[in-house]
């Protein structure tokens, strides 16, 4: 009996060692977990936004380029309406 009893209290001293070196290291654990948090977040808003630009340079270009044939279609059925009207 006297072994059992033994154990109890060795597993009642050490679950309350473990619940206090936890307490301990917890909060460094959480910065740790927060700075890498951090650092993920900081990378990921980073790829976002060169996403976004490269977007805009892209968006930008199809524009150009859109108004660079409108005007050359527009100036192709101006002259060709002024042949038909002798001008």
């Amino acid at each position: 009996m006297k072994k059992v009893g033994s154990f109890f209290w060795g597993v009642i001293l050490g679950t309350m060692a473990g619940l206090i070196v936890g307490m301990i290291l917890a909060p460094k654990k959480e910065e740790k977990i927060k700075n890498m948090l951090g650092k993920k977040t900081e990378e990921l808003s980073d790829s976002i936004q060169e996403i976004g630009k490269k977007i805009g340079k892209k968006v930008y270009q199809i524009k150009s380029n859109l108004e660079s044939k409108w005007k050359k279609n527009k100036i192709e059925k101006m002259d060709k309406v002024e042949d038909e009207l002798g001008t």
